[in-house]
């Protein structure tokens, strides 16, 4: 199926309208990324400690490039000490 795409794609990207479509398409998955992390957010944070560790990878992930095995030993070793000297373990 994607050798069959290869002519067509090569010759449609050159055109400005299916760029477009393209970049289109391409907003909308980042808008449908972002409703998603916020739709997360929103049902897994539950206290100061949960946002930090949220947060923090999140930032790690997008603003730094850290790949997600890092992101996510790094939140896990975050988690770990926020939650074994119960620091930010009060409920929003």
């Amino acid at each position: 199926l994607i050798f069959a795409m290869l002519p067509f794609w090569s010759k449609a990207r050159h055109y400005s309208w299916f760029q477009a479509i393209i970049r289109g398409l391409n907003a909308s998955a980042v808008g449908l990324i972002g409703g998603g992390c916020i739709f997360l957010y929103t049902k897994s944070v539950s206290d100061a400690a949960d946002a930090i560790v949220f947060v923090l990878c999140g930032g790690l992930a997008s603003f730094y490039d850290f790949g997600a095995p890092q992101t996510i030993a790094i939140g896990a070793l975050i988690g770990a000490a926020l939650a074994s000297s119960n620091l930010g373990q009060l409920p929003y």
